[in-house]
């Protein structure tokens, strides 16, 4: 998995081999080694509850963040063989403040490398 910080969001973006891993039941990792043996880490879980029974859950500390998210919504994922795919969650932080949970899933390229688009929009 790779764990990416943007702003108000936290991007995961999961291989086949790692929705695979979730869709069984299992957690995926990022572990993060810092100096001083320290580490941070990354952990993205399934749950069984439906999002409106709480299945969508983000908790932190300075070790780390914990991503759990509805077993029902990741099934969703890894459906097409050529798109890529998203799971997208808001999180209350504050009044008028969130963070942005995303998981993305992009199929493999097969046979050649994988050709990507980037848009930038104009600056000014």
């Amino acid at each position: 998995m790779d764990v990416r910080f943007s702003g108000q969001a936290l991007y995961c973006h999961l291989s086949r081999a790692e929705l695979a891993h979730l869709a069984s039941g299992r957690s995926v990792d990022l572990h993060v080694a810092l100096p001083r043996n320290h580490a941070f880490r990354v952990s993205v879980r399934p749950s069984i509850l439906a999002a409106d029974r709480g299945g969508w859950q983000l908790d932190s500390d300075p070790t780390g963040i914990w991503v759990t998210l509805p077993r029902a919504e990741l099934e969703q994922l890894g459906q097409t063989a050529s798109f890529a795919e998203r799971l997208v969650h808001d999180f209350p932080l504050a009044e008028n403040q969130q963070v942005q949970v995303i998981l993305e899933f992009a199929p493999e390229a097969e046979g050649e490398a994988r050709t990507v688009l980037e848009i930038t929009p104009p600056s000014g």
